[in-house]
């Protein structure tokens, strides 16, 4: 397993980590630990048709859309990983995943919902924590593709 907090720390990110009960969606996480939908982000592993992975970065209170996804990734079709595909590609299990610091360079889509919070939380690298990450460093770390990819 990849090491999140080295990572942050390497990269020179402000991060904060919020310990919570394992949870496995967001609006569990939501639950757990107090925090609105609004203020997290869901860090989603899609297989394209080829089977290579792809992220979407989706506020968690909205859900990706495939087509939007499709359209944006220039994919003929995309579905939702496999938790062990999910957790091979990019170094964390399901439910812990960050928008940071994955073991493979995958190829990342950032809603533009997600760019009206300076701050969001997100899958904290296990089940049990949750990360607060600035939007910026998100992007100046993954250089994602700004799309519109809400459901």
């Amino acid at each position: 397993m990849i090491n999140l907090t080295a990572f942050l720390r390497q990269n020179k990110v402000d991060f904060e980590f919020l310990e919570k009960k394992s949870t496995h969606h967001a609006s569990e996480a939501s639950n757990a630990s107090g925090i609105s939908l609004d203020k997290i982000v869901k860090t989603l592993v899609f297989v394209d048709q080829d089977s290579r992975p792809l992220i979407a970065i989706v506020r968690a209170d909205s859900n990706a859309s495939r087509h939007k996804l499709e359209s944006c990734s220039r994919s003929k079709s995309v579905k939702i990983a496999s938790d062990e595909t999910a957790e091979k590609a990019t170094g964390y299990p399901t439910g812990g995943i960050p928008p940071v610091g994955h073991k493979k360079k995958l190829p990342v889509y950032l809603d533009r919902a997600v760019l009206q919070n300076e701050y969001v939380w997100c899958g904290g690298g296990t089940r049990t924590r949750l990360v607060k990450l600035k939007v910026e460093d998100i992007t100046r770390l993954v250089g994602p593709e700004m799309c519109d990819i809400s459901a």
